[in-house]
């Protein structure tokens, strides 16, 4: 048995990142052997396991073979006489085809280095038009390393996979999955156009390009700004959020934030605090439903608000769900309880706003 480091690890240290994640090829190995060293197998028939103390991934070398449509239409061969080399052949970009070894010698006959060096993205082999993924993937690196440009027989390859229409067997989940990788969701969305690739895909033929939108957003938490930007991008381009949502399978707190800034957020930047519309703040406080603290929190971080009115908000917000009904007023009817609650929450809107003109 010999282990490898491979694929955007290797890629990434000769490109001086920090490499995020490790991934493992293991050669001349089993299913069997990995079991027994204590690794658990990540699905029953896939040869790909899990460290038991690092977690990071270890796949058995494996060779490829197409045999039905989309990224999932492959049959593989897992078994111990398949070769590094094999290995790397099957992966989609030259520059994630390299290995190193435990003495971090690299191994790479695809010459990803050299590609790496003269900032080119080259499929390695001809098997690159087979699966569809690669074509939303080869998006997401080019978003990614903005510098380096596609090769024209690579672009041939694209070419070929669009005209096939193995695009549209691309799952919801799967074209999911490639646009949280990306670093940036409107880029990556302009590289698909580019490469004529948006029409063919689930879920993505449904986005409105009528609007240039700055995506990034000024936020230190690396999750919350994904959820942001992505959010911010659905909300901006998506007449129907949860079609597109149902589509792509995307987790509710981007559907939910995204739906939040789509009804609300034209109303918040566009309030102006005035006397006599402590109703009309009511009412946004109401579209806002403050109950949700943290996608409350996340709405505020995503729209372009000054500190000022931003305050003005979250303050009368506090004020609002910190008011409690006496052990008197509880004991009273609904309806009582209803109105009592409406015109306290009038008296505090009345008040702020006094209060925040006055200041």
């Amino acid at each position: 048995m010999k282990i490898y480091l491979v694929g955007g690890a290797v890629r990434d240290k000769l490109l001086g990142i920090e490499p995020k994640e490790r991934d493992w090829v293991v050669v001349g190995s089993s299913a069997q052997e990995m079991k027994k060293n204590g690794f658990k197998q990540v699905g029953k028939d896939f040869p790909v396991f899990i460290h038991p103390k690092s977690g990071e991934e270890y796949a058995l070398a494996r060779t490829e073979r197409k045999a039905g449509h989309g990224y999932t239409g492959f049959e593989f061969d897992a078994n111990s006489d398949v070769t590094l080399e094999e290995d790397l052949e099957r992966r989609d970009l030259t520059i994630n085809a390299i290995a190193e070894d435990e003495s971090g010698e690299l191994i790479d006959p695809f010459r990803g280095e050299e590609d790496i060096k003269n900032k080119r993205l080259r499929h390695v082999s001809n098997a690159f038009s087979e699966d569809p993924l690669r074509v939303l993937r080869l998006a997401r690196f080019m978003v990614k390393f903005p510098e380096f440009s596609v090769v024209p027989t690579t672009m041939d390859m694209v070419k070929k996979i669009v005209d096939s229409g193995e695009l549209a067997y691309l799952t919801g989940e799967r074209v999911w999955l490639e646009i949280y990788k990306s670093n940036h969701i409107g880029r990556f969305y302009t590289q698909l156009e580019y490469l004529r690739a948006t029409e063919k895909i689930v879920g993505i033929c449904m986005i409105n390009k009528s609007q240039e939108m700055d995506f990034e957003k000024k936020i230190s938490n690396g999750l919350s700004k994904k959820i942001h930007q992505i959010s911010y991008f659905i909300k901006s381009y998506i007449d129907d959020v949860d079609k597109f949502c149902d589509e792509l399978k995307i987790p509710n707190e981007y559907r939910d934030l995204a739906k939040t800034l789509k009804r609300c957020e034209l109303d918040i930047l566009n309030y102006v605090p005035e006397r006599g519309e402590y109703d009309r703040l009511l009412e946004l406080i109401n579209k806002l439903d403050i109950r949700k603290t943290e996608r409350l929190k996340s709405f505020f971080e995503c729209i372009d608000i000054s500190d000022e009115r931003k305050i003005f908000f979250e303050s009368f917000i506090d004020k609002i769900k910190n008011y409690r009904l006496t052990k008197e007023d509880q004991e009273k009817s609904k309806d009582e309880i209803i109105k009592l609650v409406r015109n306290k929450h009038r008296e505090i809107a009345q008040d702020h706003i006094l209060d925040y003109l006055h200041s």
